[in-house]
């Protein structure tokens, strides 16, 4: 029978779990609040009764990964700074989980695990190269190269929503101004439109509302600036747009295929594929992060342990 991985994603109101194969065939998910005001220890300690619950129906899980937020110091094996977990500074958390749950424990970003599970079984199955952006609350992303996420030099290589596109334009909570992030992330949406939720302004739009058709058109333009500039560095097989505003499809999808094509030449983009997500948006992170585990057992990377239970 085939080994099992379990995935793990860890947000700032909850902890999604899943165990698959190594081909991505899903077994089993779970669901817990994160509870961050507790401390790590106490999310450990839930996540590893959560992961028993789910080992219960399948034996044979070989390997664990979170896909975790904020920046990493992957060769310390450190969360360093998480926004949504307030006070998680510095936390082990991989040695902390690993140590709880007994098998090799892993640990990378988690828009970087959405990334890998999109390349693995989604819309960049069979590509070399992909390039997801994650259109939430703010913008995230992850870079997959020659069948290896691209972490940069320091582990914090991906953050594509804090690309600057217009020096000129709205400030963003990183501190610098025109970032991606303020033009194509869902709160830019609904700050800009003022009436509700990004999802509200992209109703309105499809009905036929011109302020709203206005917002919509802003914010595809400014993620299609992004997406040019990434097409004339990287040259990926394909862009893949995930997250909650990519939920709005074809609408969206369409007036950033065409954003991208008046800044690239023709030649440069015609072997390009832009794409919505094909993983399922609450499967993604658990999901990528689980197939990032049974891609680092199978390369027995020497900076992993093997935990002992405690």
């Amino acid at each position: 029978m085939a080994d099992l991985y379990l995935g793990i994603d860890l947000g700032g109101t909850f902890v999604k779990l899943g165990v698959c194969s190594g081909t991505g065939e899903v077994k089993g998910t779970l669901s817990i609040p994160t509870r961050p005001d507790r401390g790590p220890e106490d999310t450990v300690q839930r996540i590893g009764e959560a992961a028993e619950m789910l080992q219960r129906k399948t034996d044979r899980v070989k390997s664990c990964c979170a896909g975790v937020p904020g920046p990493l110091d992957l060769e310390r094996r450190i969360l360093m700074r998480a926004n949504n977990l307030p006070g998680w500074v510095n936390v082990r958390f991989p040695q902390m989980l690993g140590n709880r749950l007994g098998m090799p424990t892993y640990m990378e970003n988690d828009a970087n695990c959405a990334a890998w599970g999109e390349y693995v079984t989604g819309a960049g199955k069979g590509v070399q190269s992909l390039v997801l952006y994650t259109l939430g609350t703010g913008v995230g992303g992850g870079i997959v190269i020659n069948g290896e996420i691209w972490v940069g030099a320091s582990g914090a290589a991906g953050e594509l929503g804090h690309m600057t596109i217009d020096r000129n334009g709205p400030m963003c909570g990183c501190g610098q101004p025109g970032c991606v992030e303020q033009y194509a992330s869902a709160s830019a949406v609904a700050k800009r439109y003022g009436k509700g939720t990004a999802k509200d302004c992209f109703d309105a739009a499809k009905k036929g509302d011109p302020k709203a058709i206005d917002v919509v058109d802003w914010a595809a333009d400014g993620l299609a600036v992004g997406l040019a500039n990434m097409i004339h560095v990287l040259h990926p097989d394909i862009i893949v747009l995930a997250g909650g505003m990519a939920l709005a499809g074809d609408y969206l999808l369409d007036r950033v295929r065409e954003g991208v094509k008046r800044r690239v030449f023709g030649v440069f983009i015609e072997r390009i594929r832009i794409e919505l997500s094909q993983v399922p948006g609450d499967d993604a992170g658990w999901l990528g992060a689980a197939l990032w585990a049974a891609r680092k057992l199978a390369s027995r990377d020497i900076r992993e342990p093997t935990p002992s239970r405690t």
